[in-house]
């Protein structure tokens, strides 16, 4: 699992490529999504006739059926996808044979296919990209009724992640949210309760002072000017999301942002005192003992794990903005390219993906445990085993009706030009120049402003 810094915070090598195309005039506007719904009305109206009892009947008549399902997971976490492919393509009774394509080239994969007017049955991404490929993304929010699967049991706020009113572009497959780490050992040489981290900013900053020694290159806090997305988290529990607004009309929140300017004076303060070092790489400091807290995604605990660091996680502290669950979710999509038996198939392996057995486990299930990521379904939240798991109870504790926005309001599709261009400039300001807070604001205001134009 790999931690690159530079794309949306998936924490695998698939989704920091999937991210990047997170931001684009794609996305689906109201006289696109009645053009496509009639298209797709006798595409429906067909499917409704190979089901039997509301669920996905046997596709043409149990005639076989082959769908491609293309994704970018080429790491640890790709090998147990294509098992539990197999898995499946032995196990369905319904002559679906699924054929997965893995490329580290996924996005220019998919949108020369798409350009070209074909591309595969399904594919597996950050939902993000309903809004560079949302026209080619069909409404799947009919897998409910064709198939077994309770929509009550999925996380109704990842669920709203991943659609827009009317329509659903992805099934969640995987939730990636940022969390509290501490290092409990030197909590306890600090004379800190190793089992209480902070849960204001303002004991974040008291506890930081206290874990300090620089005689042992240690450092309470654990902030990386270099790291857009961890800064993004912690950013908008000050003072919320940097883009909000509906249908068109966004307005950015940079300029006069109290809450902002609370945190970058923060920021400033604890590196000036060196409770925070001026540096990149925060994780590899934290693995290797030198950070007393820090923030990050799930992978993180890999490094830590590695390193033998006796660690607790929690959630981030939350801050004046109010109640957040700030996440990032990975879906199945089926496109346009898939016609009606393809379609049905899909929702198969969905459904199969997220069906228990009799011992009460899903692929979903093996997915969460393997790969530390939290579930989007109730049934494996309330697992034994999944429950069993301190990484990932920790991480399943959030508020499930909090907004689960990202920086921006969800359905802004210019996501990319804040955390890529914006959040960076601002936080290089801040880290290695004197320009006052507010000026820094106001200068992050006019290059999004300007962007956005």
């Amino acid at each position: 699992m790999k931690n690159t810094k530079k794309f949306l915070a998936i924490g695998l090598s698939v989704i920091m490529a999937l991210s990047m195309t997170a931001c684009g005039s794609g996305a689906k506007t109201d006289d696109a999504a009645e053009t496509d719904d009639s298209a797709k009305t006798d595409d429906a109206a067909a499917a409704d006739q190979n089901t039997d009892d509301g669920n996905a009947g046997d596709t043409a008549s149990n005639d076989p059926v082959t769908i491609s399902f293309w994704n970018s997971f080429t790491g640890a976490d790709g090998d147990m996808l294509v098992d539990l492919v197999d898995r499946f393509n032995q196990e369905n009774e319904d002559n679906i044979t699924v054929e997965m394509d893995i490329s580290s080239d996924f996005d220019s994969q998919l949108s020369t296919a798409f350009a070209g007017g074909t591309g595969p049955t399904m594919i597996l991404s950050s939902s993000a990209y309903r809004f560079t490929y949302g026209d080619y993304l069909q409404n799947v929010q009919d897998i409910f009724d064709q198939t077994s699967l309770d929509k009550s049991d999925f996380i109704q706020s990842y669920l709203d992640y991943c659609s827009e009113p009317d329509y659903l572009y992805f099934v969640p497959f995987q939730v990636v949210g940022y969390y509290m780490y501490w290092n409990k050992d030197l909590f306890e040489a600090a004379g800190l309760d190793p089992e209480t981290p902070p849960t204001t900013w303002d004991e974040w900053e008291s506890m930081a002072e206290k874990l300090t020694d620089e005689s042992k290159n240690v450092y309470g806090s654990g902030i990386s000017y270099d790291y857009a997305y961890q800064i993004a988290h912690i950013m908008q529990r000050f003072g919320g999301l940097a883009v909000t607004g509906e249908d068109g009309n966004w307005t950015v929140n940079f300029e006069g942002n109290e809450g902002y300017a609370k945190f970058l004076n923060m920021y400033k303060n604890m590196i000036q005192n060196g409770y925070n070092p001026l540096e990149a790489d925060t994780d590899s400091m934290a693995s290797a003992g030198q950070i007393g807290l820090t923030i990050g995604g799930p992978w993180v605990t890999s490094g830590l794990d590695t390193a033998g660091v006796n660690y607790g996680i929690g959630l981030i502290p939350q801050g004046d903005a109010g109640d957040m669950n700030s996440v990032e979710v990975l879906g199945f999509a089926v496109t346009t390219a898939a016609g009606d038996a393809e379609k049905q198939a899909a929702y198969k392996f969905i459904e199969w993906w997220n069906t228990q057995d009799a011992e009460g486990s899903s692929p979903a299930l093996e997915w969460s445990l393997a790969n530390g990521f939290p579930a989007y379904t109730y049934s494996v939240q309330e697992n034994e085993a999944y429950q069993a798991s301190e990484k990932l109870s920790a991480m399943s504790a959030a508020n499930p009706d909090a907004p689960t926005d990202f920086i921006v309001d969800s359905s802004f599709p210019g996501v990319n030009t804040i955390v890529n261009d914006v959040i960076p400039e601002m936080m290089n300001a801040v880290a290695f120049s004197d320009t006052p807070v507010d000026e820094v604001l106001k200068n992050a205001q006019q290059t999004a402003e300007a962007a956005f134009k």
